[in-house]
């Protein structure tokens, strides 16, 4: 009968499936278990071999030569690690189902030191400075605009008696606080920090 030839299909690649690299700095809470999964050879052999090629646990046992139990209690155990998980399901030739295993990340990396901290820091900052920077070159271009464009009022004054000073440095910030460029700088300022700490925080959960 039809239903009762084994059926394999193929199951979809790391890549296909757009998984990410699982970081875990050894300090981390996440690090015991992920340690305690991996702390045998045959369970390290095994997540190895499903990153080769996906396979039940009938087929891992008989790439690592041991037994179908030993296979089942390190499978369980690297699941409950969220290192592996049933990505697709074959039926034998008896027809019974078997849950095939696959990589939940791309790659597993476990490291010490503050690289990734001292990364995340600078990422963040480089942010915030670029946001800042845009911002305020931004908020003087409305303030330019926006003078230059403003009704004059004109009066009747005095003929100088000398040479008319320059506008000076104090001028033209009590005219950029007086008006929108001072806004648009307060919110720009707002919006790149804030987006710098999404950058940090999204990198923290990578």
């Amino acid at each position: 009968m039809s239903s009762l030839l084994p059926l394999k299909p193929a199951a979809a690649s790391v890549r296909d499936r757009g998984l990410s690299p699982l970081l875990v700095e050894l300090d981390d809470d996440d690090a015991d278990e992920v340690l305690s999964a991996l702390s045998s050879a045959t369970a390290r052999r095994l997540l190895a071999a499903v990153y080769d090629d996906p396979r039940p646990a009938s087929e891992l046992a008989d790439a690592l030569d041991t037994t179908l139990q030993t296979v089942g209690y390190h499978v369980e155990r690297l699941v409950e690690a969220e290192l592996i998980e049933p990505v697709t399901t074959w039926v034998s030739a008896q027809g019974r189902e078997m849950a095939v295993y696959g990589p939940t990340r791309s790659a597993v990396v476990l490291f010490a030191g503050a690289e990734r901290t001292e990364s995340k820091l600078s990422s963040g900052l480089r942010t915030l400075v670029a946001g800042v920077g845009v911002t305020l070159v931004g908020s003087v271009a409305v303030q330019t605009l926006w003078t230059a464009r403003r009704p004059q009022v004109r009066y009747a004054a005095p003929a100088p008696t000398g040479p008319a000073p320059d506008p000076g440095l104090a001028e033209f910030v009590s005219a950029f606080l007086a008006g929108p460029g001072a806004l648009v700088l307060l919110v720009g300022v707002a919006l790149a920090v804030l987006v710098s700490l999404g950058v940090a925080w999204t990198q923290r959960r990578a």
